[in-house]
């Protein structure tokens, strides 16, 4: 199985449990003014040109982001209500590759505010993290 392939498991099993979690992509696109031609024509390229007209580099997310982040719900205790919240969620999903130092990083600042995050190599991690019994 690809970690592409665990990882659409493991938004299917997140629905499950409750909680919604979401692809969050990182990395470098390119943007601009996109052209439709409909003849052959000549074309001059100019510097900044990839492609596109105008090209500028378009940055999203952040070195060390997890793959999914969402919200896990989290029944409140009857000393503050016995109100249904989201609670903030973040899953890194390894099929075997290691962790970057970013991405553990990441994970400690998530827990560290009060929300649930961790490394999920299996449904029953992902139930861990959801969970709150990792971290």
């Amino acid at each position: 199985m690809s970690e592409s392939d665990l990882m659409r498991r493991l938004q299917i099993r997140a629905s499950q449990l409750g909680a919604r979690l979401f692809r969050q992509n990182t990395g470098l696109a390119w943007v601009g003014k996109a052209e439709q031609f409909h003849a052959p024509r000549m074309m001059r390229v100019g510097k900044g040109d990839v492609l596109i007209r105008n090209a500028r580099p378009f940055k999203a997310g952040f070195k060390g982001m997890s793959d999914l982040g969402g919200w896990a719900p989290v029944v409140v205790t009857a000393d503050m209500v016995g109100s249904t919240i989201a609670l903030y969620a973040q899953v890194e999903v390894k099929e075997d590759g290691r962790t970057t130092p970013e991405q553990i990083a990441w994970v400690k600042a998530v827990n560290s505010a009060g929300g649930r995050a961790g490394v999920a190599r299996s449904d029953e991690d992902l139930a861990k993290i959801l969970n709150g019994d990792c971290g």
